[in-house]
């Protein structure tokens, strides 16, 4: 989480969708910046609306604005399964070195203890609710509408790096895969499906 006081902006990094270069390009500017533990690191709108939210108010006397990126649902699980290729670190997820894809969908979609972590983006961008909680949502593929609006707010080239990208081949995604995941959580299909119109959803005082 970085928050930006000149911008009167905050940055929630919804895990697995290119945050780690957002805070290359952007961390040396933040007043604020939360980089671990991962649960803090990566908190929720939900709950960046509670306390991290009136501290700003409090300490700044900020009123601001959240952004965020959105990846598209299937691309990010795919992303987690590479990433967890590696071998299995202490108290960390479980290696997906001998898991099949279709099988790691599976557990992620029924709450497998075994990959912590992943969870859901509408959960983190809207809560228990419809609407998002979060001010501008950007498309994961749609990387230069997200440097655009940064570079408008901080009146400066902007450009992201490769960072903490996962590792590994091609994965195959059989359709039916594609067709568990909608249906298993229909909530973020359709704020992915409303995000993908345009690659940018504004949601005023949220």
């Amino acid at each position: 989480m970085l928050y930006f006081h000149a911008q009167k902006l905050v940055f929630l990094e919804v895990p697995k969708t290119g945050s780690s270069a957002v805070v290359s390009a952007l961390g040396d500017l933040a007043a604020m910046q939360i980089s671990r533990p991962p649960g803090k690191r990566h908190m929720n709108a939900g709950l960046f609306n509670g306390k991290p939210r009136a501290f700003i108010r409090q300490v700044w006397g900020s009123e601001v604005e959240t952004f965020a990126v959105m990846r598209e649902p299937v691309d990010r699980l795919v992303s987690w399964y590479r990433y967890l290729q590696r071998p299995t670190q202490p108290e960390g997820p479980e290696s997906t070195h001998e898991v099949s894809f279709a099988d790691f969908v599976s557990a992620a979609l029924s709450g497998d203890p075994r990959f912590p972590g992943i969870g859901r983006q509408d959960r983190f961008l809207m809560g228990e609710g419809k609407r998002p909680l979060v001010t501008h949502i950007f498309q994961y593929d749609r990387q230069d509408l997200l440097a655009t609006f940064l570079e408008a707010r901080f009146n400066r080239a902007v450009a992201f790096e490769r960072v903490n990208v996962s590792t590994g081949g091609a994965v195959e995604v059989p359709d039916e895969v594609r067709d568990a995941v909608r249906a298993a959580r229909p909530d973020e299909a359709r704020l992915w499906d409303k995000l993908a119109r345009d690659g940018y959803l504004h949601t005023p005082k949220a």
